[in-house]
């Protein structure tokens, strides 16, 4: 049985490999270094890369008073790269990712939001970690308790488990290769 991280690695080589041209949002100011050619004023070719820090949730979570699923921190914590265009099932779902350290705060700010909507909502804690390109609303969440992989409407709760493990369901997951850079 693989490791998280074993799953993490495994995918990002899939796609680098079936997707040899990426794109991604282009944000000058934080000199990402992921970032290759640039496009145009908001794109940019794009290459994975090793965060070499991970992503730190150690003030979050004090500031919460609650600890992470350890598949989260992970998941986070482990690449810089734009997200990730995938096809699970049938569906595709753009997996978010940070870009920088940067981009790294902006997640845990905009994770904090999503918390406090959940502890407001008096719902269980979930992190999303992607989004269903089918329809915005649709998130791809982490149960904070148990760490299963479901679907979750925005301000409801997972309504749907895909994975009793964030492991088991990036091992499902293909890339989703792009015809053009505006896909």
């Amino acid at each position: 049985m693989k490791t998280l991280e074993e799953s993490i690695d495994a995918l990002m080589t899939r796609y680098k490999e079936n997707v040899p041209v990426r794109y991604t949002e282009y944000v000058e100011e934080w000199n990402s270094p992921i970032y290759g050619t640039v496009i145009d004023e908001n794109t940019v070719e794009w290459t994975p890369c090793r965060q070499p820090e991970a992503l730190n949730f150690d003030d979050l979570e004090s500031a919460l008073e609650m600890s992470f699923h350890q598949s989260i921190k992970t998941l986070f914590g482990r690449w810089y790269a734009g997200d990730l265009a995938l096809d699970y099932q049938g569906h595709t779902i753009s997996l978010l990712q940070t870009q920088s350290a940067e981009d790294g705060e902006r997640l845990l700010e905009n994770i904090t939001g999503h918390i406090l909507m959940k502890r407001r909502l008096k719902q269980p804690e979930t992190v999303f970690i992607g989004l269903g390109s089918e329809d915005d609303g649709l998130l791809v969440t982490i149960d904070n308790q148990s760490g299963a992989v479901g679907l979750e409407w925005v301000g409801k709760e997972q309504h749907d488990v895909l994975s009793d493990s964030l492991a088991a369901w990036l091992d499902n997951c293909q890339p989703q290769v792009e015809t053009d850079k505006n896909s």
